[in-house]
């Protein structure tokens, strides 16, 4: 891997790593649907735009696709974004970027039940691991004394899962349709379902001070244009596996922003955590290396 690809895979890791901090900014005056409602309309317009260019004609998958984007939107679009938001809203930075890392885990363990990986002895260690640290996680909730952050973990746990199983279920339509076009087009249908549950909220709120609208604006550049762009890029140059190593990045981007600039403080069931999820998803997504015969 070239010194480029290795710059645009930290890039890619940090636009996704400040979503927790600039989500959580961004929520001192929006709601999270509202954040969702403008995060579906600008990805949707910036992504279709940017796939017509570059893929032409392409970019119009067959009907039957289009059908099944469609179902994967509401997967991996609706309810992954609304749980990630909701949950984000309801706990810390550091417990989200922590959490986001168990997404590569849970995609692994779905592919292996519907047949498409095969499970090693390596990987149900990395599996049990992660489920370890999870478990961790909540039981810190459960034993304090109010104020826990144990709903929004599970809500973004749940999220970790809606996206994986979007993951699996997207990969015979990715083999067929470039990834920009269906990103592109599960936002597009993302878009188009807002008026259904969002008729409510406060699109401009009153109150919203120039932080919070530069916050927001950060959300709509960060994670949601710039990391999808930047993943089709490297996800051509590399492979799956060392995009996968590289996410171990992001809890550190996110902790260190919501100690930086929230002032958050993790405790020791924190640092337990990380250590299980992080060892668990290194485990899992880093094959191990074979040792290689030297030439003769």
């Amino acid at each position: 891997m070239d010194a480029a690809t290795r710059r645009l895979l930290i890039l890619t890791q940090f636009c996704f790593g400040v979503f927790p901090l600039l989500g959580k900014l961004a929520m001192e005056s929006f709601t999270p649907r509202a954040v969702l409602v403008w995060r579906l309309l600008i990805g949707s317009g910036v992504l279709m735009l940017i796939a017509v260019l570059r893929h032409g004609r392409r970019a119009l998958p067959a009907g039957p696709d289009l059908l099944r984007l469609f179902g994967l939107s509401v997967l991996g679009v609706i309810v992954n974004q609304m749980l990630f938001l909701e949950g984000l809203h309801r706990s810390t930075t550091v417990n989200a970027g922590l959490i986001m890392t168990i997404i590569p885990v849970a995609t692994m363990a779905l592919a292996a039940a519907f047949g498409m990986e095969r499970l090693t002895r390596r990987r149900v260690a990395g599996l049990s691991l992660s489920v370890v640290g999870v478990a961790i996680l909540f039981g810190r909730d459960v034993v304090s004394s109010g104020g826990g952050t144990g709903l929004g973990d599970l809500l973004m746990t749940l999220n970790c899962i809606s996206y994986s199983l979007y993951l699996v279920l997207a990969k015979p339509v990715l083999a067929r349709v470039p990834q920009l076009v269906v990103v592109a087009w599960i936002f597009a249908f993302g878009a188009l379902t807002v008026p259904w549950f969002v008729t409510d909220v406060a699109w401009v709120p009153e109150l919203a001070t120039n932080r919070q609208w530069l916050a927001l604006a950060g959300v709509l550049l960060f994670p949601t244009v710039l990391a999808y762009l930047l993943n089709t890029i490297v996800l051509a140059r590399t492979h799956a596996s060392t995009t996968a190593a590289y996410i171990m990045l992001q809890p550190f981007i996110a902790a260190g922003l919501g100690v930086l600039v929230l002032g958050e403080r993790p405790g020791l069931a924190i640092y337990l955590t990380a250590v299980c999820v992080l060892t668990g998803l290194w485990l899992v997504s880093v094959p191990k290396r074979r040792a290689q015969r030297t030439a003769p």
